[in-house]
């Protein structure tokens, strides 16, 4: 716009100067000219002084008297005008400009924030769940382990004077090396890592659950999803609910999702309904959802629905 203007306020120059050598104009008209051109320069390079527009009108018509073509000067207080009006609309556009970038800005740092703190959460959940899986295959599978160690020792001893009570320890034995391993194979079982839970788990976890059919169906985006253990535990969570407080003989299960998120909707055919307040098992449902940035509705006017929507970011 600032071109435009000069480019104009040039040909107002121009315009001025032919007809100062065509007319025989008066030697005064150079120092119109001259005030025109300090005018100028103290719009632009000073600052756009709000009195610049009054002066040239003011000099245009004073030396209209003497030389009448000097009212073609009057262009330039209106291009000065307009000028004003572009430069306002100019600074408005940049504002609202740094505005929406701030507040970008301020949207990217409180979605890293929030990515951060589920990783750190993420984080301090392995760990505890390590320190879980040690402190219980040492509690059990270790003391277990130990005790039909020393059961044999002693029941090799009594086999080689053979006393009868070697059979006794053996079978003792036995017994403890079978819940050392039934312990240690429930334990591996929950070991499951992180990056190969996926849709699949949440259909094999459909396909445990005997209470009544459940069918279970995905579609959309689903990669980059990163909540895959609280959907996963959020599944769970409601199909327990099914078994304790519905009379369903169906639930369905989808899974879908978009290059933002990923929704997972769990709804049964039971006509018996549930308070709308949330018990303690949906209301930590919903807390770790609402943590994670997603949200957790109920709806029961038709079975019992639940529909949990968590951000991929």
């Amino acid at each position: 716009m600032i071109v435009h203007a000069i480019t104009a306020r040039i040909g107002v120059g121009i315009m001025l100067l032919v007809f100062w050598g065509l007319v025989g104009s008066p030697l005064f008209g150079v120092s119109f000219l001259l005030i025109l051109i300090g005018l100028t320069a103290v719009w632009y390079r000073v600052k756009p002084y709000k009195f610049v527009p009054i002066l040239e009108a003011i000099t245009s018509v004073a030396y209209a008297i003497w030389w009448p073509p000097a009212l073609l000067g009057l262009w330039l207080p209106i291009i000065s005008l307009m000028e004003r009006k572009w430069r306002k609309q100019e600074s408005a556009i940049i504002e609202r400009g740094h505005a929406e970038r701030s507040q970008r800005l301020k949207l990217e740092a409180q979605i890293n924030q929030s990515a951060r703190e589920n990783t750190n959460a993420a984080r301090l959940a392995e760990m505890n769940e390590r320190a879980r899986i040690a402190q219980s295959i040492h509690d059990h599978v270790g003391h277990e382990m130990h005790g039909a160690l020393i059961a044999l020792q002693t029941a090799k001893k009594l086999y080689e004077k053979e006393d009868l009570r070697a059979g006794e320890l053996i079978t003792q034995s036995l017994q403890r090396l079978e819940v050392a391993s039934a312990t240690l194979r429930e334990t591996v079982h929950n070991l499951r890592p992180a990056y190969i839970i996926g849709s699949d788990t949440l259909d094999e976890i459909c396909k445990a659950f005997t209470f009544c059919a459940v069918k279970f169906t995905k579609s959309g985006d689903l990669t980059g999803v990163t909540h895959w253990e609280m959907l996963a535990a959020n599944l769970k969570e409601l199909l327990t609910n099914t078994t304790k407080h519905s009379d369903a003989t169906e639930v369905i299960v989808k899974l879908d999702g978009n290059a933002k998120y990923v929704r997972l909707t769990v709804k049964d055919n039971g006509s018996l309904k549930k308070n709308k307040s949330f018990g303690l098992g949906l209301s930590g449902m919903k807390e770790r959802v609402r943590m994670a940035g997603g949200t957790l509705t109920v709806n029961d006017a038709e079975g019992f629905q639940v529909m949990c929507v968590l951000s991929k970011l």
